[in-house]
This record gives C-alpha cells, sequence and structure tokens, in this order.
C-alpha cells in the first residue's frame, strides 16, 4: 500500500514537471524580499525564442511585475495567485525586471534580471 501510494505521487509530480516543461520556459515564484524575493533571480533564454513565463505569488501580500524593455508585465498578481507572461525577446543582453506593487518596506529590493542570448 505505501509503495502505490509513494508511486503515485512520484508519478503525479513528475508528469507535472514534465508538463510544466513543456508549456513553460520558466517558472517564476514572487516572495517579499524579507521571505526570499524573485525564484529564481536571474532567467536565461534565446532571442527570437517565445518566452512563457509562469508567475507563481506565493506569498501573504500583492505582487506585480514589469519587464519594461520588452513592454510586459502584470499589474497585481494577489497572493496564492498564478499570472502568465508570453513574449519573443528580440534583443540580446541582460535586462531588468522588478515587482510593482509596494509589498514591503525592502520592495526596491525585489529586482531579477533576464538574460537573453
Amino acid at each position: 500500500m505505501l509503495i502505490a501510494t509513494v508511486g503515485t505521487v512520484l508519478g503525479v509530480l513528475s508528469a507535472e514537471k514534465f508538463r510544466r516543461s513543456r508549456l513553460f520556459t520558466t517558472e517564476l515564484i514572487a516572495r517579499e524580499p524579507n521571505h526570499g524575493n524573485w525564484y529564481p533571480r536571474t532567467i536565461t533564454v534565446k532571442r527570437g525564442q517565445p518566452v512563457r513565463l509562469l508567475i507563481r505569488n506565493i506569498d501573504t501580500v500583492t505582487h506585480g511585475f514589469a519587464l519594461p524593455d520588452f513592454a510586459v508585465g502584470a499589474k497585481e498578481i494577489k497572493a496564492g495567485h498564478v499570472e502568465t507572461i508570453t513574449f519573443t525577446p528580440d534583443k540580446v543582453g541582460q535586462f531588468p525586471f522588478f515587482c510593482t506593487v509596494w509589498c514591503s518596506p525592502r520592495h526596491e529590493e525585489m529586482r531579477g534580471v533576464l538574460v537573453v542570448e
């Protein structure tokens, strides 16, 4: 019974990980800086290839997302919610992304970098 239960759980988790890797370029986790910040803080993608970000707010406060160099973002991502951002990077370099909703006294630290190769 234990082996069947553990096997089923591991199978479901593996299938979900595989599904997400096919559907999304990366999953970006949002947490206020006191509890972790963006994870990962650096995302690397290829120029000219579509990018699909799954942004998951696992915090207890609302966050926003902006990547101004590519004119994409999400105004509000409420606690426990998920947003999907899709775009195709057309230039190479390092581009900052950040939270756009005041989330803590350390809000200004909630930043990351998109690296386009």
